[in-house]
């Protein structure tokens, strides 16, 4: 997904609290001992989060998507590196102490596989010691909280509703956009997107596979362990071994 029409508007459609992201990788990293000089932010999409970590870090930014990378560019700060690459196959200059895959990125990847894949290509690029800290949807989310869902978000700059549907292992998302053109009018521009649906002991066994170490699992920005209602879960994982048997 190249996010081509939803780039435009994301910032003023998405909600989120960078900075408490940010402390809560902080009290992650504290925790494991991880003490990063170079982090990887994967999936940064507009750059939301690329400032924060730039008060205390090198930072490389590594998105599929053109026009999201253009946004976060104007955020960045000059020397920090921003790569357009598919997470499948994701190629950096050297190893990274760090990395992280914020809003669940990982959602978006189509199946098990390509996930196996971003995981092995992200333990192949830690540093010995590193973190990569990953969140994802639950399926309580997609079942109880997405499922047959409408939201509708009223900006000056856009009018969007946005729907979802569960089907099967994947969740449809349709976006409506409604720009106004400066003469009363609007213009209407759309965009399909989609997630999958991971069960979290999917997950563990894909982590296993990539050869990186399942440290925990936690609750939304919590150091304990998830809640069964939980519509956010992190998976903190460590380097493991450079040849993973997939």
């Amino acid at each position: 997904m190249e996010y081509d029409v939803l780039s435009a508007f994301y910032d003023r459609l998405v909600n989120a609290d960078y900075a408490a992201l940010y402390a809560y990788y902080r009290a992650i990293w504290a925790r494991y001992g991880c003490s990063p000089e170079v982090v990887l932010d994967l999936g940064c999409g507009t750059g939301n989060l690329l400032p924060h970590l730039e008060q205390a870090h090198q930072v490389i930014g590594v998105d599929i998507s053109a026009e999201m990378l253009s946004a976060a560019r104007e955020k960045a700060a000059p020397e920090t590196l921003l790569l357009q690459q598919d997470m499948r196959a994701l190629d950096l200059y050297g190893t990274v102490d760090a990395a992280v895959c914020a809003l669940d990125g990982i959602n978006a990847l189509e199946d098990g596989q390509a996930v196996l894949e971003t995981l092995s290509r992200v333990n192949l690029f830690l540093s010995k010691g590193g973190l990569f800290v990953f969140d994802v949807n639950t399926p309580y989310k997609f079942r109880q909280v997405l499922d047959g869902a409408a939201f509708v978000y009223d900006t000056e700059e856009v009018y969007c509703v946005w729907q979802s549907a569960l089907q099967g292992k994947s969740c449809a998302f349709w976006l409506d956009f409604f720009v106004p053109d400066g003469r009363g009018r609007y213009e209407r521009r759309q965009e399909a997107l989609e997630q999958r649906v991971y069960e979290l002991e999917e997950l563990e066994q894909l982590v296993a596979r990539s050869g990186l170490e399942l440290l925990a699992v936690l609750g939304d920005h919590s150091l304990e362990p998830p809640g069964p209602q939980e519509q956010r879960v992190f998976f903190v994982t460590r380097k493991g071994r450079d040849a993973p048997n997939q």
